[in-house]
């Protein structure tokens, strides 16, 4: 298969931190002929959400990279000093620049789908494509990370993040199972850190008209359990590709992943045949 799974240890201009206590970030890569896929996963989410295309045919030509972002799978949180989606941006654009990635295609999952965007638009030359699957680009979108934001880490580490494992576990979904499974890898701090900047932007970042204006190819995911989600017929309405994966919720990739990577592959065949 040529993938490798490696940890990278990164520093940006405004980290704060000390030189010699860099980030240590775990990441696989699978090389191929074609274009880079890069995806960012959700909120106390992990690489591991985009392992299973590495066994999808129509993705083998592609080089496929994914990365744990701090305190999330396998990727440590620094101790003492909060993280925010601004510094998740860094990070990526640190990532992309160490390992030397171009002619990106960016896959971005929930709170990833708002780095994503972010990260686009400030350092995004070289990116030719854009999946956003069920990214943050509207108030509605904060269902988790809007309720974390109203305790103290206190509560939040004594009640609140178990109380949220186990609802997630008792669901029928499997992706919410899950996301139940891979929270118990996830720093309750970094999970804690991520949700007033992740609030915060998509109650006043305007991302909705950011992602509208992006000049690239680009598509929103959404699976039909969330068909009610009042920015979908919005950006139909401004010309977007919007696709709905059948019998799925916010985890297509675990619900309908035969579905989901039919898209993803027929969004990248349009994308090198247009080129």
């Amino acid at each position: 298969m040529n993938m490798k799974t490696r940890k990278l240890k990164i520093t940006y201009p405004d980290q704060p931190l000390e030189p010699n206590q860099p980030l240590e970030i775990e990441y696989f890569i699978r090389l191929g002929r074609h274009e880079t896929i890069l995806y960012l996963h959700g909120l106390g989410c992990s690489k591991n959400d985009f392992l299973s295309a590495t066994t999808i045919g129509d993705l083998q030509a592609y080089s496929l990279v994914a990365f744990d972002f701090p305190g999330c799978g396998n990727s440590p949180y620094p101790e003492n000093i909060p993280l925010g989606i601004d510094d998740l941006v860094e990070i990526t654009n640190s990532i992309v620049s160490q390992l030397s990635l171009g002619d990106l295609v960016v896959i971005g999952h929930s709170m990833g789908g708002l780095v994503a965007l972010l990260y686009i638009q400030r350092y995004g030359e070289q990116v030719k494509g854009f999946v956003n699957v069920e990214g943050n680009l509207a108030p509605q979108d904060c269902i988790f990370s809007r309720e974390i934001t109203k305790h103290h880490f206190a509560e939040f580490l004594e009640t609140t993040f178990s109380d949220l494992k186990e609802e997630l576990s008792r669901s029928d979904n499997k992706g919410f199972q899950k996301y139940a499974d891979t929270l118990e890898k996830s720093s309750p701090r970094a999970f804690f850190d991520y949700c007033p900047s992740l609030v915060d932007y998509s109650d006043n970042g305007n991302v909705m008209k950011r992602f509208i204006d992006l000049s690239i190819p680009k598509i929103f995911i959404y699976g039909s359990e969330n068909h009610w989600l009042p920015h979908i017929p919005q950006l139909q309405n401004k010309g977007c590709e919007v696709v709905e994966i059948a019998n799925s919720n916010h985890f297509p990739f675990y619900d309908n992943p035969r579905d989901y990577y039919e898209v993803i592959a027929d969004f990248l065949h349009r994308i090198s045949i247009a080129q």
